[in-house]
């Protein structure tokens, strides 16, 4: 690992002295270069309105993507995400369905790029897990349209004939998180919660380890075939388990390093060490999966430190 440290800082400084740009410039082309491939490109960037099935619809905008439930008082839409999005999606909607409502939108979770812009869709009812407010108050949150009811724990909601089953995840991603599956179309949405042959960005910051698990192992033990993550691609019931085993695998690999290896800063050269236990055998069987090269070294720190504080 030192040698590689050591070819990469005579490439970056033989890149600085040869071009003529600044240090600050070199880093911030560097880390864009190797970050934007990972939210941009041919089959992210845009907009695609898609039926999944006879009474469920995607809409994705760039990498983000959510739901919506077709039911005889109206639509369901499952995570605004933000105006831009929204904006967008009311003009898929007023083609597709010309003067029908949305009935019932409803948050994921409290997160601020999955719940702003929905005044846009000028919903009759507005669900969300009643600790949002509590996030919410403690940060600047316009653009967020506030709840007409908030639940709490496993809620079934009964609309327009669809059964949408709200499950909640407990302390995983946020102790907010919901994940909806709609029996009768025998379909799941997540949201920040499995992807579709994608390694997740950053490690995905705001985890509580051991919750994410189950809450993975609870859905996928639902009955369903399709899934539909709230970012980049719609898959099947196994992409959400390989992405659990994918998840597991770096934390496993990140748990046993550090009991190799030590705690991070005990040792000299502790980050390349690390790097050599877990990149080698993810990369075997994840290193054609997109964001394998732009997230490799988010989620390993994330893996890392959350394995150190038990988080």
């Amino acid at each position: 690992m030192n040698k590689k440290l050591l070819v990469f800082a005579f490439s970056a400084v033989l890149a600085i002295s040869t071009t003529g740009c600044s240090p600050r410039a070199f880093v911030l082309n560097t880390v864009m270069g190797t970050v934007d491939p990972y939210f941009h490109g041919d089959g992210i960037d845009g907009t695609k309105f898609e039926q999944l099935t006879d009474k469920v619809y995607t809409f994705q905008w760039n990498w983000y993507r959510n739901l919506i439930i077709n039911t005889d008082e109206g639509l369901v839409v499952i995570d605004p995400m933000n105006a831009q999005m929204t904006s967008a999606l009311k003009l898929e909607l007023d083609k597709k369905f010309p003067g029908k409502k949305v009935h019932t939108l409803i948050y994921s979770h409290y997160h601020l790029d999955h719940t702003k812009g929905g005044a846009i869709l000028r919903p009759l009812n507005v669900i969300a897990h009643e600790k949002s407010p509590t996030y919410w108050n403690a940060v600047e949150h316009d653009g967020v349209l506030a709840p007409t009811r908030y639940i709490s724990g496993d809620t079934v909601l009964n609309i327009g004939g669809v059964e949408i089953r709200a499950l909640y995840l407990g302390l995983s991603h946020t102790d907010t998180l919901y994940a909806f599956h709609i029996p009768s179309e025998r379909l799941v949405f997540t949201a920040d919660l499995g992807l579709v042959k994608t390694v997740a960005p950053d490690g995905v910051p705001d985890r509580y380890a051991p919750g994410y698990l189950a809450a993975m192992n609870r859905i996928i033990s639902l009955d369903f075939d399709t899934f539909v993550p709230s970012h980049f691609g719609y898959g099947v019931k196994q992409d959400l388990v390989n992405w659990r085993d994918m998840m597991e695998q770096g934390r496993a690999l990140a748990h046993a390093a550090i009991k190799d290896i030590g705690g991070p800063g005990v040792r000299e050269n502790q980050m390349g060490k690390y790097f050599d236990a877990v990149y080698y055998p993810m990369r075997e069987r994840y290193g054609q999966w997109h964001g394998f090269n732009e997230m490799f070294v988010l989620n390993l720190v994330r893996d890392i430190i959350g394995e150190a504080l038990g988080d």
